[in-house]
């Protein structure tokens, strides 16, 4: 699916200049310089408000001011654009990281990580291991749930892979111990309720609507701060002139959802309208949080290669340097407000 925002339709203005007149003579006429052209860009990107700064840059105009215009393509996962990215065919991804990120990587696709997105709020959880009710007895924490299926969206080797490793890690634990199933977010009720699964890595509204309802009872957070996505950029868009524009029209856009304006009602009205959500469902999960700079979460990404490392999830042995996978230059530069 190819959408293109109706806010953002650019195009060079031409300002035609009115001829002086003078003591009875013309003066030669003068043009004013036209207006730069807009500058295109795809943009790969999964329809969630994990990525709320992209909606409300577009919503208010921040790509525009910058003469960029943007061209949503969705996906439904991140690694499903990897290489679109690496060839130039997008030149933004906004989605989770992955082990096929890495993988990509490492076989030579010229893709970065050059900033993040939500990242996990404190005091409300937004991503967790959710027991299903029938097992709520016999699993009391992550460590009974050694050798039973769990749900993971997009299986071990996305974004919700490694919150659950990490959810098992305390508990001396690893991917490994347990047998985790590919099972998308709108089917892990279900999966719950059926017994097809003992637990799944439940995020927001999911989560909090099986916690609610009684199906699941939630038995481990992810850690606040965490965060699994964020911005990607193929070479070829890294080094043209638009690149840090638009990474500043996403900032623009994380700075308007700093603190109680994340859950505002005019920005989540932005971000209800851009996934398909209602307003009310939005109003009640858990605030993202969202560096205000959109610095690539470095930390994270090394833990998540080792991870999926340790897995067996990725085809090589020696981890790579972090500059190989992160560039944190366009998150340096964006203007100080």
């Amino acid at each position: 699916m190819r959408v293109r925002h109706p806010l953002l339709t650019g195009g060079i203005i031409a300002i035609a200049a009115a001829a002086l007149v003078a003591c009875g003579s013309s003066a030669p006429s003068a043009s004013a310089p036209a207006q730069p052209s807009d500058t295109t860009v795809d943009v790969a990107y999964v329809p969630a408000s994990l990525f709320a700064p992209l909606y409300v840059a577009m919503s208010k105009g921040y790509f525009t001011q910058r003469h960029i215009d943007v061209h949503l393509t969705t996906v439904a996962a991140g690694q499903d654009a990897i290489a679109l990215a690496a060839s130039n065919k997008v030149q933004a991804v906004l989605a989770g990281f992955s082990a096929g990120m890495f993988n990509g990587i490492n076989s030579g696709l010229d893709v970065k990580v050059v900033g993040s997105m939500a990242g996990e709020p404190s005091g409300q959880a937004a991503d967790g291991l959710v027991v299903s009710s029938q097992m709520a007895g016999t699993v009391k924490t992550p460590a009974d749930l050694r050798g039973k299926k769990i749900g993971v969206s997009g299986g071990p080797g996305a974004a919700g892979g490694y919150l659950l490793a990490e959810a098992l890690a305390p508990y001396h634990l690893t991917l490994k111990d347990v047998t985790p199933v590919n099972l998308p977010l709108p089917e892990q009720a279900a999966a719950l309720k059926s017994g097809g699964v003992a637990a799944a890595l439940m995020s927001s509204p999911f989560l909090s609507d099986a916690v609610s309802s009684g199906t699941g009872k939630l038995i481990a957070s992810a850690q606040p701060g965490t965060s699994v996505t964020g911005v990607i950029y193929g070479d070829a868009f890294a080094k043209s002139p638009a690149a840090q524009p638009f990474f500043d029209a996403l900032a623009q856009g994380a700075q308007d959802l700093q603190g109680a304006q994340a859950k505002a009602t005019p920005n989540l009205e932005i971000e209800a309208k851009a996934i398909g959500q209602k307003l009310s469902v939005l109003q009640q999960q858990p605030a993202d949080v969202f560096d205000p700079r959109l610095a690539p979460p470095v930390a994270t990404l090394d833990s998540m290669q080792q991870v999926f490392q340790q897995a067996g999830l990725l085809n090589y042995s020696t981890p790579l340097p972090s500059s190989r996978y992160v560039d944190n230059t366009y998150s340096a530069n964006v203007p100080k407000t």
